[in-house]
């Protein structure tokens, strides 16, 4: 018996499913819904924080402030703090992401939240480089929040298409 054969045999029972009985396809909002804030864009007060941004390390997805451990960035891996907060930036423009990410850090400090998760994809659908990969890891290196950046490392699993972000403490 050959492939073809097997197949046929295979799906003998298989019916169609009535037009009637299929469901509509479910969209499902990817973006966070953040709560407004009444201060405008950038003025984000950074007294007590860090005056320097992280920096990069050997890897280049990996950022890092001075007197990070690497045993710190293994528990920022294995989920030590968990993620408060996750954004998933899929199918925005780079600056729509940057604008919902300024706006996450907002909430974060607000919510005393240490622990960040953006999902920015791994660039399959951008031409030539990641744009979204480059721009957030960009952002969180020189943006108007870098000085708040701790660490920010690959999310284990994700394959690159996502990174934790571990945040500062307020000194």
């Amino acid at each position: 018996m050959d492939e073809d054969e097997l197949f046929a045999q295979a799906m003998g029972a298989v019916k169609p499913i009535q037009t009637s009985d299929k469901l509509p396809p479910q969209r499902i909002s990817k973006k966070v819904v953040l709560l407004p804030t009444d201060r405008p864009r950038g003025s984000l007060p950074m007294q007590g924080y860090s005056t320097l941004a992280p920096v990069l390390t050997d890897d280049p997805w990996t950022l890092c402030a001075d007197g990070v451990s690497r045993e710190k960035l293994k528990r920022l891996a294995s989920g030590t703090p968990q993620p408060g907060l996750t954004f998933d930036l899929h199918g925005l423009h780079r600056d729509e992401a940057l604008d919902l990410l300024e706006e996450g850090f907002r909430q974060a400090l607000h919510n005393h939240i240490r622990a960040l998760c953006i999902v920015h994809g791994k660039g399959l659908h951008s031409q030539g480089k990641p744009v979204l990969k480059e721009a957030v890891y960009r952002w969180l290196k020189e943006g108007v929040m870098a000085r708040l950046v701790l660490a920010a490392i690959p999310q284990p699993a994700s394959g690159g298409g996502a990174c934790l972000v571990l945040l500062r403490r307020k000194q």
